[in-house]
């Protein structure tokens, strides 16, 4: 029997199901990272999951799963190829949701997974899929991207509340990891590394009231034009990508200092106006920043499931 995955970073049209018949189990920890980014620990018996034809999806909504998978008997093939296994240690795999791909194992296992979305990774779709087809644990980054993942999963079962304050470095790290895949074919060009020096320049001034488009292209010695020009579509205007990472950031915020008030929150991330922060938060959450503290808790949400033909259903709703 398949599901409907319900759970927050997995796209509705992937199939969840056991491998025997309905017998298998599995067991569901969900974390919010922020950046609108998820961390999931599964553990599981009899587990098949699987999107079986390629769909086709404005960029902007394509969803990316990085996982660190324990060792076992499981089996995982993205376009017709199998991807290959670290017998005798944890295999980090990089998934485009909305591409062909099918996971199983009869046994029992475990996996730590990140759930992010391309806007996320501000990469080229090009780039995204040649570092996912290159990941090679011969990699420099593999090895410290798995490290660092499963230390994720650590930390959230201990301490869930930081998790919003590593966001950034993950996200760093994903990329560069996926950069340095992609470096290893001949038609990866210096723009998006660029773009990755911008895209960090944004992160460490965020807080700066006045970060533009005219002292981002300064800071980097190229002309606005240029700036416009080489900024991934993906990424929607530079502007808006810059109010929406402000956003991000301040909602983690409004969580991980509960004691703040709304309208210090606000100039911290750079609103120097709160009226003017609460209303592009609203049309951003479709809630009021102080609705969005109330309902929300930093607590890891928890799903047991079994048996494994109910729904993947987190038990408290994600952001």
């Amino acid at each position: 029997m398949s599901d409907t995955p319900t759970c927050a970073g997995v796209a509705p049209h992937l199939t969840i199901s056991t491998t025997h018949r309905g017998l298998g189990s599995r067991t569901v920890n969900n974390w919010t990272l922020g950046n609108e980014s998820t961390l999931m620990h599964v553990r599981y018996q009899a587990l098949a999951v699987s999107n079986l034809r390629q769909r086709n999806t404005d960029p902007r909504q394509r969803l990316v799963s990085m996982a660190v998978l324990a060792p076992g008997h499981w089996t995982l093939t993205q376009a017709g190829t199998t991807v290959p296994q670290q017998r005798d240690r944890p295999t980090l795999v990089i998934i485009d949701q909305y591409d062909p791909f099918d996971f199983r194992d009869h046994g029992s296992g475990s996996a730590t997974i990140l759930h992010t979305s391309y806007p996320r990774l501000t990469l080229s779709p090009e780039t995204v899929h040649r570092g996912m087809h290159k990941l090679s644990a011969d990699l420099p980054l593999y090895a410290l991207m798995l490290n660092h993942l499963q230390q994720l999963g650590v930390i959230a079962t201990t301490g869930g509340n930081v998790l919003p304050d590593l966001a950034a470095s993950t996200m760093s790290l994903v990329r560069s990891l996926l950069l340095s895949a992609a470096d290893s074919s001949p038609t990866t060009g210096p723009t998006d590394a660029l773009v990755q020096t911008i895209s960090r320049y944004i992160d460490d001034h965020l807080y700066d009231a006045e970060l533009s488009a005219d002292s981002i292209a300064a800071a980097h010695n190229i002309s606005l034009r240029q700036l416009y020009k080489m900024w991934p579509d993906i990424n929607g205007p530079l502007a808006g990508y810059i109010i929406d990472r402000r956003l991000q950031q301040a909602r983690s915020t409004l969580l991980t200092q509960p004691n703040l008030s709304i309208a210090a929150i606000a100039h911290q991330h750079g609103f120097t106006q709160p009226t003017h922060f609460a209303h592009r938060f609203r049309r951003t959450f479709g809630i009021s920043p102080s609705q969005w503290r109330r309902q929300q808790s930093p607590r890891s949400r928890i799903d047991d499931v079994t048996p494994a033909d109910q729904k993947l259903t987190p038990n408290l709703p994600l952001s």
